[in-house]
Order: structure tokens, then sequence, then C-alpha cells
């Protein structure tokens, strides 16, 4: 025995199919902008520039290279008091 189905049921089934549709059309524009970010983010960075090994190199007086002669050591300051 067939059952009729209602306008109702039939309205239903079209939303949910519609839904579908566009759920996977906005998957799609998902990717697609997450694909695109990438690629900006890539063609912005330049492989050459290694802008943080840059920053590590220098000491907080700009001389770069960490030269031991910027460093305070308080006990060098004691034992050179006591060759006097």
């Amino acid at each position: 025995m067939e059952r009729q189905t209602s306008d109702a049921e039939q309205e239903l089934e079209r939303t949910g199919d519609e839904l579908e549709e566009r759920l996977d059309g906005l998957d799609e524009d998902i990717d697609d902008s997450k694909q695109a970010a990438k690629a900006r983010s890539q063609a912005d960075q330049d492989p050459f520039d290694d802008k943080d090994d840059a920053d590590d190199d220098e000491d907080e007086d700009g001389s770069g290279g960490g030269d031991p002669d910027g460093f305070d050591d308080p006990e060098a300051d004691e034992d050179d008091e006591d060759d006097f």
C-alpha cells in the first residue's frame, strides 16, 4: 500500500534539499576563501627575510651580536675593588 504524501511533507523535503545545496555552496566558498588567504599570506612573506632571528641577535643596547662588555656583572665589580 502506497502512502500519499501531503503538500507539507513535499514542501519540507524540498526545503531540506535546498538547505543541503546551500550548505554545500557555503562549504565551497569557505574552502576557496581559506585557499586565497593562504596564498596571500605566502605571497606577502619573503622567504629570505628572517626578521625574528635579526631581533634575537641584538642586545638591549643595540650593539648586536651578544657583546659581553655590555653585561653588568655585579660580582666583577666586587672583584675589581679587591684588587686595589
